[in-house]
């Protein structure tokens, strides 16, 4: 395969610039400015100097978006940002509705958090995979019928243990610095339909894309973020 269609390359770098400032206008308007800040410094940093890892040191990753920075393309490092906070933002919503408050509710964010963002990369990834944004250095077992722009199928379950521990780090390193950044506002916790409405621009592609390309498992197994987002948008219908 030849390179990356520039347009497509643009396309995906501009998707990721809108929803990265509309997620942190959301996140502005019920955070607050340090909060903000330090979600989004948490959620590029982390990330990035992963990726860094898996790129440049450990090769078994290869974008092909621009632009790049050190390998790592900016919709890349922008998109790790944009997923984790809104996948966070409908976790806390979602949570507090059941009525999970305190500690409870605090203990539970971070690894349901992490699920959903996982499990929204199930369909991401071959997503992405197959339309040539990045390549993996070896077959996969997941999504093996998925080819890459390097003719190596499906993805590594490697990929899946470092969404887990990444979106992990990024909630709980958040939360621990967050006690020192002042009270959290009331709407925090039930601002998780307007997180939702934000991460439909990432799903709703991959999911045409399945249904094209008749990739049923891989719609069945991230249906969980599809019930999740449901249950965040039924929220907002219900106010």
């Amino acid at each position: 395969m030849g390179e990356l269609d520039p347009r497509l390359s643009k396309a995906v770098t501009t998707h990721a610039l809108v929803l990265t400032g509309l997620n942190i206008a959301h996140s502005l308007r019920v955070r607050g400015l340090r909060r903000t800040l330090l979600f989004a410094v948490l959620g590029t940093t982390i990330p990035l100097l992963s990726e860094l890892l898996a790129v440049n040191v450990l090769k078994v990753l290869r974008h092909h978006g621009r632009p790049q920075v050190g390998g790592v393309p900016l919709a890349i490092a922008l998109g790790w940002y944009n997923v984790a906070y809104g996948t966070f933002a409908v976790m806390e919503s979602i949570l507090s509705a059941t009525g999970a408050h305190g500690e409870k509710r605090n203990g539970a964010l971070a690894p349901a958090a992490a699920l959903a963002a996982t499990n929204l990369d199930l369909l991401l990834d071959p997503f992405g995979l197959d339309l040539g944004l990045w390549e993996w250095s070896g077959d996969g077992p997941y999504a093996a019928e998925v080819e890459g722009p390097n003719s190596k199928r499906g993805v590594p379950l490697l990929n899946y243990a470092g969404w887990i521990a990444l979106t992990t780090s990024i909630t709980l390193s958040y939360q621990r610095l967050a006690l020192d950044a002042g009270p959290s506002h009331p709407r925090a916790s039930s601002s998780g339909h307007g997180a939702a409405l934000l991460l439909l621009s990432y799903y709703l592609p991959a999911l045409a894309w399945a249904v094209k390309r008749r990739r049923w498992k891989c719609l069945l197994y991230s249906a969980p973020f599809a019930a999740m987002l449901w249950a965040a948008l039924k929220g907002m219908v219900a106010r």
